[in-house]
């Protein structure tokens, strides 16, 4: 079958099933869980896949799933991937009546597409068609809630990160992808609509512990050690360095106070913390982490408290595949209009996603897609637009796998070549990864 008759017939069975990949957006969208806990979003999207003839494996990084799919040829293997999990929203109007969570980053809409594609290339048989494979990756955890739920689990030896990708990278579920397509919801664009190309920030996550010296603080505050005022001299110090930073790096420094004292009539003598430090590079990040500890320690040392610093999480930058990317996007011209997709590869944002850690390893693709009102991790977030959220981004994104793995792969196989990672081997990676969370 000639690539374009292929394309347009997977298109047509993606329209003809438009009820059903909607019908499969409203039934994720009804059971937000957060990371780590997915078990029930985990099991229906077993449910799909296996409907279209998949073996499955689960219990990946705790919720994970993957199953993978043969085309004619096993030269490359390209995964399709959307997140599991949702977030702690209980003033959504949509929330979970007794979990209080809610999809606020469209991550259910990310399983619908790569459901669709499942539907349209896998269950029909039309991936023989195709000189590559197709794995189906449902990750879990992408976003960093739940700290202390994630520290037990890390206690308990049952995960190692507190990310989901970053897990399922140590466990060796992409040692045998070549390349990684994922999309993601936007906010503000209710009709169909993509945004390609974009990179994003690192991050750290860090908690400090200061310890000081409890005393009454009118009667004998000469007899203690504020660990208040530590942190609050480290936070001064973190605000005079801001300066320094240079612009294409991206810095940001932010941080939380969950513990500040027990009692006003007490000199606080525990005070806990938790910070994020991003930067646009490996680099700048190890810069920055050095200087806030640094910025930190200093602080405690002026009015003479201790304090514990560790690094218990991280994210990569996330740079994306230029050439996935505009393929991707002459896929959506074609499907959408030129005035629909908007090409963003000189955009730079500020957070951060741990798919920054595949895309370190190998090539990776992560465009946004329209449906939705109101900003992301808002209570004025979600779906308006069913068609544009579920359906769109299936066809966008069978559409690319089909050129990627159409004519023995070859646009693939460029893809492969001309891809520079950013550590030589997934052991590098991990190395960096343990090295940086378990600094203290």
């Amino acid at each position: 079958m000639e690539k374009q008759v292929l394309k347009t017939k997977v298109l047509e069975i993606i329209e003809q099933n438009k009820d059903y990949l909607i019908e499969i957006g409203r039934n994720l969208y009804r059971m937000p869980e957060t990371g780590f806990k997915e078990y029930e979003t985990s099991a229906y999207v077993k449910q799909i896949l296996e409907e279209c003839g998949l073996i499955v494996s689960d219990g990946l990084a705790i919720t994970g799933l993957k199953a993978k799919a043969s085309g004619k040829k096993h030269e490359v293997n390209l995964a399709l991937m959307g997140e599991l999990d949702a977030l702690i929203m209980p003033n959504h109007p949509n929330c979970h009546p007794q979990r209080g969570t809610f999809h606020g980053c469209g991550h259910h809409a990310q399983l619908t597409t790569i459901l669709g594609v499942a539907l349209a290339l896998v269950k029909t048989g039309l991936i023989s068609e195709l000189d590559g494979d197709l794995s189906f990756i449902a990750v879990p955890a992408e976003e960093v809630i739940e700290l202390d739920f994630r520290r037990e689990l890390r206690e308990q030896g049952k995960l190692f990160f507190i990310s989901g990708k970053q897990e399922m990278i140590r466990l060796g579920v992409f040692d045998d992808v070549d390349m990684v397509l994922c999309s993601h919801a936007m906010g503000h664009k209710a009709e169909p609509y993509c945004w390609v190309g974009q990179s994003w920030n690192g991050i750290i996550f860090k908690t400090v512990e200061i310890t000081g010296k409890a005393s009454h603080a009118a009667l004998a505050p000469d007899q203690g050690i504020n660990a208040l005022e530590a942190a609050l001299c480290g936070m001064n110090n973190i605000n005079a360095i801001r300066g320094s930073f240079r612009d294409d790096d991206h810095v940001r420094i932010h941080y939380i106070i969950t513990k500040g004292g027990d009692n006003c009539n007490i000199v606080p003598d525990d005070v806990r913390m938790e910070f994020g430090v991003r930067a646009a590079n490996i680099p700048a990040m190890n810069q920055v982490d050095e200087r806030v500890d640094a910025a930190l320690r200093l602080g405690a040392k002026a009015v003479g408290a201790e304090i514990k610093i560790a690094n218990f999480g991280m994210d990569m930058p996330c740079r994306q595949s230029r050439m996935m990317g505009d393929i991707y996007m002459r896929n959506a011209e074609e499907i959408l209009g030129e005035d629909k997709v908007e090409d963003m590869s000189g955009v730079h944002r500020g957070s951060s996603t741990d798919c920054g850690d595949v895309a370190s390893l190998i090539p990776l693709l992560h465009p946004y897609f329209g449906g939705f009102v109101g900003a992301v991790h808002s209570n004025d977030y979600d779906v308006v637009n069913e068609y544009a959220a579920y359906v769109v981004p299936a066809k966008l994104a069978a559409a690319t796998a089909i050129d990627l793995l159409y004519g023995n792969a070859q646009q693939a196989k460029n893809l492969k070549a001309e891809f520079k990672p950013l550590f030589s081997s997934k052991e590098e990676y991990l190395e960096y990864a343990a090295k940086v969370i378990s600094k203290i």
